[in-house]
C-alpha cells in the first residue's frame, strides 16, 4: 500500500460526489466561490496523520484540511486507527466538516478564532446532531487560538453555540461576524464587533440566557 493513497472507485467515487455537493451548497450559504480545486487524500495510519499534522494526534481525529488539500483516515484503517466504529455517514459529515473550514477562511480570511471556525464546521457538516447537547456554556470562549487546551476541547460546545446563535438570530449575523474577522487584530476587537452585530457582550451569562 502506498503511504499516501486516494481510495479507489468506487468509494472514491461516493466521496467525491460527496464534496461536489458540498461545495455547492457552501458557496450559497457562504456566499463565496474558492479559487482553488480541492483534493482529498486518504492517510492509511495514525503516523502518517501525526506527519501531516506536525504533532501527535489524538484518537479521535480522523479529519484535517490545509490549503487546497483535505486529509481523511481510510476505511481500510479507520476502526485500527483511531478510538471510533466507522459509519460511512458520519464520515462524509466529516468530509464537509473540513470543506467548511475551506469556506469560513475564505470569508473570514483567517481561521480565528477557532471555536468560532469549529462551531460553523460542526453545526453546517450536521455533526452536531451526533453529539451529546450541551446546555449549559462554560469554556467555548478559551478555544481562541487552540483546539486543545488542559484536556478539554472545542469540539464540545462550539457547534451547540452556533447553533443557539443560528436558530435566534438567523445566518445573516454570523457571516457579518465571521467576515469582520479580515479587520480584527486580537480578541478584543473581536468582542467588540461581536457587541456591534448581536447588540450584547459575548459571555457566558449572555449565551446562557439566550
Amino acid at each position: 500500500m502506498s503511504q499516501y493513497s486516494l481510495t479507489e472507485i468506487p468509494t472514491k467515487e461516493k466521496y467525491q460526489q460527496a464534496m461536489k455537493k458540498t461545495i455547492k451548497e457552501f458557496e450559497e450559504y457562504f456566499g463565496v466561490k474558492l479559487n482553488q480545486q480541492l483534493c482529498l487524500i486518504f492517510l492509511n495510519s495514525r503516523q502518517q496523520f501525526d506527519d501531516i499534522m506536525g504533532r501527535k494526534t489524538l484518537p479521535f481525529e480522523t479529519g484535517y484540511s490545509s490549503e487546497n488539500l483535505i486529509f481523511m483516515m481510510s476505511e481500510d484503517v479507520y476502526e485500527k486507527e483511531s478510538n471510533k466504529k466507522f459509519n460511512p455517514d458520519y464520515d462524509l459529515l466529516t468530509l464537509r466538516h473540513e470543506v467548511c473550514h475551506k469556506y469560513f477562511r475564505k470569508l473570514a480570511w483567517t481561521s480565528r478564532p477557532v471555536w468560532l471556525n469549529e462551531g460553523m464546521a460542526i453545526y453546517l457538516s450536521g455533526q452536531f446532531k451526533f453529539k451529546k447537547k450541551v446546555e449549559f456554556f462554560k469554556n467555548f470562549l478559551l478555544f481562541e487560538t487552540s483546539n486543545f487546551i488542559n484536556g478539554h476541547d472545542v469540539y464540545q460546545e462550539s457547534g451547540f453555540v452556533i447553533e443557539k446563535l443560528i436558530n435566534k438570530f438567523g445566518k445573516e449575523k454570523i457571516l457579518k461576524l465571521i467576515e469582520s474577522c479580515r479587520k480584527i487584530n486580537d480578541n478584543n476587537g473581536f468582542l467588540k464587533s461581536f457587541k456591534s452585530i448581536y447588540d450584547f457582550e459575548l459571555n457566558y451569562d449572555n449565551i446562557n440566557q439566550l
